[in-house]
């Protein structure tokens, strides 16, 4: 026995129901985590997403950005391979809802197509940090020393680096202070 669609004056909005709210936090937020075992449902039953064993390991997947962004939003995007298109089968009824799988998955469509080049502007930036954190983590490691200068004319104490035809040099017999122009001491 098939449902019948509740008349369209008698639904409430697509952007009200539970589903289409989660996601709208997920897109919005960034934050896969958000997500509520009914939209993780719709997703795997619905959108050509596999479960990954569960909630938690569906979460996990889509949890860096880069992940979210060069997989999951895809699934909604009509212009990428894993776009999940309508089938015959999306006609059929969601829930007591008064819409289809299919108005379902269009809404979703609609909110990636809302968030899609700043999602992918944040996954960029949120790449770019990691890869520069990394950076400031091991960049004492790998940092060439400078001359660690005290100048007690002026009293400055800095440090330099000095380079000579592309190499690092550092044998001075007398080096002068950058600010006051007086023979210093290095240090």
């Amino acid at each position: 026995m098939q449902m019948e669609l509740v008349k369209s004056a008698d639904r409430k909005p697509a952007d009200k129901l539970s589903v289409v709210r989660n996601f709208r936090k997920v897109i919005e937020a960034r934050d896969i985590s958000v997500m509520k075992k009914e939209l993780y449902q719709f997703l795997i039953l619905n959108c050509g997403f596999i479960a990954h064993y569960d909630i938690r390991g569906f979460k996990e997947t889509y949890r860096r950005p880069e992940s979210f962004a060069e997989v999951f939003i895809r699934h909604f995007d009509c212009e990428h391979k894993y776009f999940n298109r309508i089938y015959p089968c999306d006609e059929e009824p969601y829930r007591e809802t008064g819409y289809t799988k299919a108005d379902i998955k269009r809404e979703l469509a609609c909110i990636v197509e809302k968030h899609k080049e700043l999602i992918t502007k944040w996954a960029q930036q949120r790449q770019r940090d990691e890869r520069y954190n990394v950076y400031l983590t091991h960049k004492k490691e790998f940092e060439t020393q400078g001359l660690k200068l005290n100048c007690e004319a002026c009293g400055n104490k800095y440090e330099v680096r000095v380079l000579k035809e592309g190499e690092d040099f550092n044998d001075f017999g007398i080096i002068c202070c950058l600010f006051c122009g007086q023979q210093t001491k290095l240090y």
